[in-house]
């Protein structure tokens, strides 16, 4: 639409909503007309009934003119608010609240349940590879088999915990990591390293189940694994105001030519899904090349104790 067809738009937009004060200013005051009137006339009929003495005859146009100033004062008055356009708005802005609280609540479950999904499809994998390294280790060197099966019961019964809640805690989700890496470093020894850095006060809080096991998973598959040397992650937790911040960092490739990823990937495209569900668009989440390594921030409102 050109400026000049905007422009004439808006001019009648204008001069019908100025019709339009004009009616409603007209209509109020034949309102106030008709009532003044009363006022005056009602009273008047009263006082000659009364001293004209015989039946009660004032007490009917008292009514009839009653009811229709009453009337006339609900169309002028209430007639917008109850039966107009302004009534109409608010009830369809009611309807399209409650439907809006519909789909949020069926995005949510459908994200929980999708969560649900990818987990049973990736575990059966790492339960193979796990035990695959077990039965490796049981010949050669059985008390480190002993520690990985110890961390995989360990890990396996936090991850069960995870799938069948609906919310978690900070400190179930860094328990749940944990017992991940250590099985991971049975099997790449001393080229990996992790340490975690949480704020005592945010050990109870509220995450969402398998929220940062994505992003340390692709910390090491695609930044620590690929390097000759192997290298350290780091996951933190920090508050921010009314805000979490949680970090995981690796020193690995990064975004260089020879690592898996360059950090766009579908994952992190389902883990941004997620967090604008789970929390109404109210999280975000970085990806940031560290050189070397990479740094993934998401922050998330914190739950209202």
């Amino acid at each position: 639409m050109s400026r000049a067809a905007t422009t004439d738009y808006a001019k009648l937009r204008h001069e019908e909503a100025l019709r339009d004060a004009h009616k409603r200013v007209k209509a109020i005051r034949g309102f106030y007309i008709a009532a003044s009137l009363y006022a005056v006339i009602i009273p008047s009929l009263w006082v000659a009934n009364l001293i004209m003495g015989g039946r009660i005859w004032a007490i009917w146009p008292t009514l009839g003119w009653g009811v229709g100033l009453t009337i006339q004062g609900m169309s002028v008055f209430a007639g917008r608010s109850f039966f107009g356009a302004e009534w109409e708005q608010k009830k369809v802005d009611e309807i399209m609240a409650r439907e809006n609280l519909k789909v949020v609540s069926s995005e949510k479950q459908l994200v929980q349940a999708q969560m649900r999904m990818l987990q049973a499809q990736i575990e059966p994998h790492f339960l193979f590879n796990t035990l695959a390294n077990i039965q490796t280790l049981i010949p050669r060197a059985p008390d480190k088999a002993s520690l990985m099966l110890d961390n995989f019961i360990a890990y396996l019964r936090q991850s069960l915990t995870a799938s069948r809640a609906q919310e978690g805690t900070v400190k179930q989700e860094v328990d749940l990591l944990r017992n991940y890496l250590e099985l991971l470093k049975i099997r790449m020894g001393d080229r990996l390293q992790f340490e975690f850095d949480i704020d005592d006060d945010l050990q109870s809080a509220s995450l969402p189940p398998m929220l940062l096991q994505p992003v340390v998973e692709n910390a090491i598959k695609h930044g620590l694994e690929p390097k000759v040397e192997g290298g350290r992650v780091r996951v933190t937790a920090r508050r921010s105001g009314e805000s979490m911040v949680l970090t995981v960092a690796d020193n690995g490739l990064g975004f260089s030519d020879h690592a898996d990823s360059s950090g766009a990937g579908v994952g992190l495209g389902n883990l941004r899904e997620r967090l604008a569900v789970l929390y109404d668009g109210q999280a975000t989440l970085t990806v940031a090349d560290a050189a070397p390594g990479t740094v993934i921030t998401i922050q998330v409102p914190l739950a209202a104790s």
